[in-house]
């Protein structure tokens, strides 16, 4: 099997597998949003602790300020994501999940000082006008679950930002290690004042959750090493076909035509912008090649 037949087929596992974390989540009833929150990160430190074992220097990082900072956003996005799966149809949240591209568009320029050009700033708004065909402001309630997919798709733009500097010097595992510790030094004190025993059925439902969500992180991770972006983000959005048959099947949930034209525009837009970016990288790197093989050309040989 090539490289990108397997990073197909690891991107399209990835997405079945985050779209049962979330239809987890949504099953699980009268357990509080810090429970989950607190199973997820158990789930994160399981992970990784057999490799810690195997590696003591696991933990080590040349930017600890940075890993804690992306830690933390990860916490953050987390509670924001869980709220929006358990107040929204699954399709819905997971259309909505989909604008953390058009959110590190509008991000990357104050935040990494990168030019943003009008096609990409185009694509962006086409974007978020698929967010208002979702939501349409004044005929759909504007709540607490909206607020919540739109706030972890903002916080998870951050998120790929820091990555991208983390990336340079750190270890895909020193990053998830980090991100499990913090995850857990937060949600255990948020969780304990309503921790109580959820029942057997809701525990089943919390330990399929801490495994599925690093288990789809580290398979989207070894897809993204395989292939190029570009290529394999598209497969991504099979979570929208897995959300709309789960919502259908187990929940009932119709989506409408709203809904369509918003997925659309959404992700349209993303695909574009991801595309477009993935072309540009390429360009970038081809010009620095040719310009250092001309430098080396140029330069006087040594006698």
């Amino acid at each position: 099997m090539t490289p990108l037949a397997r990073a197909v087929l690891l991107v399209a596992l990835a997405a079945f597998i985050f779209t049962v974390e979330t239809t987890l989540i949504k099953a699980v009833t009268d357990v509080p949003l810090t429970t989950l929150v607190l199973a997820r990160a158990v789930g994160q430190v399981l992970w990784v602790l057999p490799i810690w074992i195997r590696d003591p220097t696991l933990p080590r990082t040349r930017i600890l300020p940075m890993q804690l900072l992306r830690a933390f956003l990860s916490n953050i996005a987390w509670y924001s994501y869980y709220l929006s799966f358990s107040g929204l149809p699954l399709a819905t949240a997971t259309v909505l999940s989909f604008t953390t591209v058009l959110f590190v568009t509008a991000l990357a320029g104050p935040a990494l000082g990168e030019t943003v050009g009008w096609r990409r700033w185009t694509a962006t708004l086409v974007g978020f006008c698929g967010v208002l065909a979702i939501v349409r402001p004044g005929e759909v309630p504007l709540g607490w679950p909206v607020l919540g997919a739109l706030a972890s798709c903002m916080v998870g733009s951050m998120i790929v930002l820091t990555t991208k500097a983390l990336a340079k010097t750190e270890r895909t595992v020193t990053i998830m290690f980090w991100v499990g510790v913090v995850a857990l030094a937060i949600a255990l004190p948020v969780a304990w004042p309503g921790l109580a025993w959820p029942g057997w059925g809701n525990f089943g439902l919390l330990a399929l959750v801490a495994f599925c969500g690093p288990c789809a992180m580290q398979i989207w991770i070894t897809a993204m090493r395989l292939a190029d972006a570009s290529v394999i983000a598209p497969i991504s959005y099979i979570r929208l076909v897995f959300a709309s048959l789960f919502g259908v099947v187990l929940f009932g949930e119709v989506p409408d035509p709203w809904l369509a034209l918003g997925a659309v525009l959404i992700v349209g837009s993303a695909l574009y912008i991801t595309r477009r970016e993935s072309r540009l990288a390429r360009e970038r790197a081809s010009a620095a090649a040719s310009d250092s093989s001309s430098t080396d050309t140029s330069s006087p040989k040594a006698p």
